[in-house]
């Protein structure tokens, strides 16, 4: 009897340590760090963040310079979402406006501030430096500010992150390139000029 138990025990430890071992090398061959996380309904695939989803200090390459985004304005329009990415580098500050149209992908635009002055209802059309630009869609968006947006005039002071305001908007187009967008807060207006860039020319480093 006794050396039937001793077969048994040896058994039972062997068939132990070759669990143990297999164990040992599936963990192994497990790679380090964990499973990277999902997107909300991505499902079996990993999304990267586009343009279209810029956030607070990301950095943005824009024809070979680095622009640090330092505020963001998320508009929704009735479900139609949009955002506007301040990029600054050293003195340079910029708007990256992306996805503004109602259908199609959209097409990046690159614009500054313009030092204009708006009196009443924008116009259906207007000519800056020999350019003229009509009107070719407008609407209300709601706006959640986050960062330092700068240029909204008061806005901003003294208010939370990821404020939310109220703001009209125009856009323009002209031949070629060019665009052009009015923006009204409250009693301000704001105007950002410049142009559709190609979003294949542009690279994005996730700042988080």
């Amino acid at each position: 009897m006794l050396w039937i138990l001793f077969v048994l025990l040896t058994v039972l430890g062997g068939a132990a340590v070759v669990g143990i071992v297999a164990n040992e090398r599936r963990r192994k061959a497990l790679p380090s760090g964990g499973a990277p996380a999902l997107l909300p309904g991505s499902g079996d695939r990993l999304l990267e963040r586009t343009l279209r989803d810029l956030r607070v200090n990301d950095v943005v390459t824009i024809d070979g310079r680095d622009y640090l985004c330092e505020g963001m304005v998320s508009y929704d329009e009735d479900g139609h979402r949009w955002g506007g990415g301040r990029l600054v580098d050293g003195s340079d500050s910029r708007w990256l406006i992306t996805g503004i149209e109602r259908t199609g992908a959209g097409t990046p635009r690159w614009m500054s501030i313009e030092a204009m002055q708006i009196s009443g209802y924008p116009p259906e059309a207007m000519v800056l430096e020999e350019v003229r630009y009509t009107l070719d869609k407008r609407g209300t968006a709601t706006c959640k500010l986050t960062g330092d947006v700068g240029g909204l005039g008061n806005l901003k002071q003294n208010r939370p992150d990821n404020h939310v305001e109220r703001c009209r908007w125009w856009l323009y187009s002209a031949p070629g390139e060019d665009s052009l967008l009015i923006e009204q807060w409250g009693d301000d207006y704001r105007v950002l000029r410049g142009k559709k860039i190609d979003a294949g020319t542009i690279d994005m480093i996730p700042g988080s």
